[in-house]
């Protein structure tokens, strides 16, 4: 997967005003270039994050489409509980902030002229909002512990039409580690790019057998 230029300027952007802004990009921003890209190669389509914090990820898609004139809305899911973000998030030690609010993640939309549409809600059962939406890419960075990272995952799988990306992937979060293993096992996904913590999953392309007319990912 080649970096774009654009979605390198757009990360460096995001992650200083944020930090500026009182925020912060998780882990300094490091994945943010890769999941730029990634959605950009995904073409239009909408886009849905899963943990948004301060909106650094989800801004980042945001802008990369719009610069890039990609079709497609960028939804959030959060519950925005500071009590649960705190014991599911902090686990290692992390000591920067890990507790943003809605309106944090609202105000720094307006701030970068973009739209994200937030389902505040857990991710898992899966919003019924969202039951009918179908995605073609994803962002896994909200519960890294237990069950969490799997059932994202999950719930994600059949939704997902070209690209799953998760941050995250090391030592440090084997539940994580678990859930990409897992993905690149299936029949239906593929582990297509791996650079620092960030992994791309890519849904798996149709045999060379049927023809583009008889592929419908929907269907699957």
């Amino acid at each position: 997967m080649r970096i774009l230029t654009e979605a390198i300027e757009v990360a460096t952007e995001v992650t200083k005003a944020l930090a500026e802004r009182g925020g912060r990009a998780a882990d300094n921003g490091v994945s943010l270039p890769f999941l730029g890209s990634m959605a950009a190669w995904a073409g239009d389509g909408d886009h849905v994050d899963i943990g948004a914090l301060y909106g650094a990820s989800a801004i980042t898609v945001a802008l990369v489409k719009k610069r890039l004139g990609l079709k497609g809305d960028v939804y959030c899911i959060d519950p925005y509980d500071a009590e649960t973000r705190d014991r599911r998030v902090v686990g290692t030690g992390l000591s920067s902030p890990v507790s943003a609010t809605k309106e944090e993640l609202l105000k720094n939309a307006e701030f970068f002229g973009v739209e994200l549409k937030l389902i505040q809600k857990l991710s898992h059962p899966w919003p019924e909002e969202l039951k009918d939406n179908v995605f073609a890419t994803a962002y896994i960075d909200g519960d890294h512990s237990g069950e969490g990272p799997m059932n994202d995952f999950l719930n994600l799988r059949g939704r997902v039409t070209d690209y799953i990306g998760t941050d995250n992937m090391e030592e440090e979060y084997p539940d994580v580690v678990r859930m990409v293993l897992f993905a690149a096992a299936q029949d239906d996904w593929q582990l297509f790019y791996k650079n620092f913590i960030f992994v791309a999953l890519r849904k798996t392309l149709p045999s060379r057998g049927l023809s583009a007319g008889n592929y419908n990912p929907a269907e699957e």
